[in-house]
């Protein structure tokens, strides 16, 4: 799937109202993003736990999903990586 990435979990009892578990639209500026959404009324949730080389916030969908909103900065997001040896 090329750059995708798919992360899939579970968890017993879950309230979508509470849960963190959630999916990541990448997004290549992420200030303008968060404009328009509050522009249409959309809550931005903080991040709380921040990732070296990435900004992001959070937001829920009607259903209350969690959804992350994020900017990657190449250079410095990949010095954090660890590699996977085969």
């Amino acid at each position: 799937m090329g750059d995708i990435e798919l992360h899939v979990s579970r968890e017993k009892n879950a309230n979508n109202q509470a849960s963190r578990r959630h999916f990541c639209f990448q997004v290549d500026n992420l200030n303008a993003f968060k404009e328009h959404l509050k522009e249409h009324g959309i809550e931005i949730i903080p991040d709380q736990r921040p990732l070296p080389g990435c900004a992001r916030f959070f937001l829920r969908d009607p259903g209350g999903n969690r959804i992350e909103i994020a900017e990657f900065f190449k250079s410095t997001f990949a010095q954090h990586l660890t590699p996977v040896s085969g």
